[in-house]
């Protein structure tokens, strides 16, 4: 199987690397391993760190919303299909395709999610996650 990391290394870089190459970029590097991080937590379900990655008057909601579904939801896949960064690097938005299923119906879901970011000091904040298991803010 390939490396899903590597892949969206590539990706990444791909998409980033032309704005980003003459600068040294270390927001795009930043926005990286923020989006591995969101990936990962994702996938073990572990969504105390998703939380802390949320805008702080999101994160309640978000919490309360995710409370017990680690026990109940699986992410199968997540594949980066593009990211766009603002010129000045403030914002940022990622568009995933998402496959997961929630307990206790085996039925796979697939969603193009999109997830909306801002610079915030030296690392990035989620403001907003659209389609997905759990958008944030709540549909």
């Amino acid at each position: 199987m390939v490396n899903v990391r590597l892949v969206f290394a590539a990706i990444l870089a791909s998409v980033l690397g032309a704005g980003c190459a003459s600068t040294g970029s270390r927001a795009a590097e930043q926005l990286h391993l923020s989006m591995i991080e969101l990936h990962d937590s994702l996938q073990f379900g572990d969504f105390r760190i998703i939380a802390q990655r949320i805008s702080p008057e999101l994160r309640t909601d978000f919490l309360a919303r995710s409370y017990g579904v680690e026990k109940t939801l699986s992410v199968l896949e997540s594949t980066t299909i593009s990211v766009e960064m603002d010129q000045d690097e403030s914002r940022a938005r990622s568009l995933t395709r998402l496959s997961w299923y929630e307990l206790p119906s085996t039925v796979v879901k697939t969603d193009n999610v999109f997830v909306h970011w801002r610079r915030e000091g030296k690392g990035w904040m989620i403001e907003r996650i659209v389609g997905g298991p759990l958008p944030v803010p709540a549909d």
